[in-house]
């Protein structure tokens, strides 16, 4: 039986929660959070679990072997350096950090400690993401040409926490959202980028200190092409997805965000899409029993660490390439 904490208790927190106390073989010991109402509100539904104010108390415990980190952003690089030096597997909720400095000095803390690291990039366990890269290696839609992946939505800043509208301490809808759709192309088309171009910036809330849109053209050395486009808009119309076009056809999936748009695969060809059947799951429980798998049976986790700091590279080439003004290679 392996003891598990979470460690922070934001918005994805609880749902780790939930998940860590209903994977089987594992024991969810402790949970971690600097709110005293949240930290209680949680514990009341999972009697016996300990709550601790400060994370690095619930490190100090002998019995807890893997740590899920839900902290905000700019707390990831100290809070896994310590859950590595402590000896904790390490589940960490994307982005692994904000910059490549910090991602190279997590990754050299697991490494040195032999303790698992894996960046959670959950979309890509999302029904509708795996089933269209199933769709696009079977062939049936024949080679890849380009892709076009996307998120419009609103912003709301009133309802976000201070810290998600200040890039120095990880804000800024490329750390929220656009790792999200840079993991999704990453793994679907693959890791070797080589060229970014791009705009990014706060032209919707100009007096917010962080960015929320951004449009990008990548390049791979396959010479496979993609666009990313986002916006965190003041009122608009939300749509989430992405289409990719081949020699043969196309495919697009599409994901609700809240209560809007719909969740589907979808072949295009012959002038009309046709849907694809999907299984339904638990991306978040799925995510983290491979993960647990890896770390009982020693072997590397299903999502890289370097995966992880690749994604937060081809963020970093998007922010130089909008400074500069010109391409960026990778």
């Amino acid at each position: 039986m392996l003891g598990a904490a979470v460690l922070g208790l934001g918005r994805i927190g609880p749902s780790h929660v939930k998940v860590v106390a209903s994977t089987p073989g594992v024991e969810l010991k402790a949970v971690a959070e600097m709110s005293e109402e949240k930290l209680g509100k949680l514990l009341s539904d999972f009697p016996g679990v300990a709550g601790y104010g400060d994370y690095r108390d619930v490190l100090k415990r002998d019995d807890i072997d893997v740590v899920v980190i839900c902290l905000p952003h700019w707390l990831h690089e100290q809070a896994a350096v310590d859950a590595a030096n402590a000896g904790k597997h390490i589940l960490i909720e994307k982005p692994l950090a904000d910059s490549v400095a910090e991602c190279d000095r997590i990754i050299e803390a697991a490494e040195r400690n032999g303790v698992a690291l894996m960046p959670a990039h959950t979309q890509r366990y999302y029904p509708v993401v795996r089933k269209t890269r199933e769709v696009l290696d079977s062939g049936q839609v024949g080679k890849l040409i380009m892709a076009v992946d996307m998120w419009y939505k609103p912003l709301n800043p009133e309802a976000r926490p201070r810290w998600m509208l200040d890039r120095k301490t990880g804000g800024g809808m490329a750390l929220m959202d656009g790792v999200h759709l840079i993991d999704r192309l990453l793994w679907i088309i693959g890791p070797d980028v080589e060229a970014v171009s791009a705009m990014v910036g706060n032209p919707v809330y100009p007096n917010i200190p962080a960015d929320d849109t951004s449009m990008s053209f990548l390049r791979w050395r396959s010479g496979v092409v993609a666009t990313i486009s986002r916006i965190a808009f003041r009122t608009g119309v939300t749509k989430y997805g992405a289409d990719f076009f081949c020699t043969n056809g196309q495919v697009r999936f599409r994901i609700p965000y809240g209560s809007v748009g719909q969740e589907g695969v979808w072949i295009g060809q012959n002038e009309k899409y046709t849907p694809v059947e999907f299984s339904r799951f638990n991306s978040l429980e799925r995510q983290f029993q491979e993960f647990v798998a890896a770390v009982r049976d020693r072997r590397p986790p299903p999502i890289s660490a370097e995966h992880g700091r690749r994604v937060i590279q081809v963020m970093e080439a998007m922010d130089r390439s909008s400074e500069t003004r010109r391409e960026v290679l990778l």
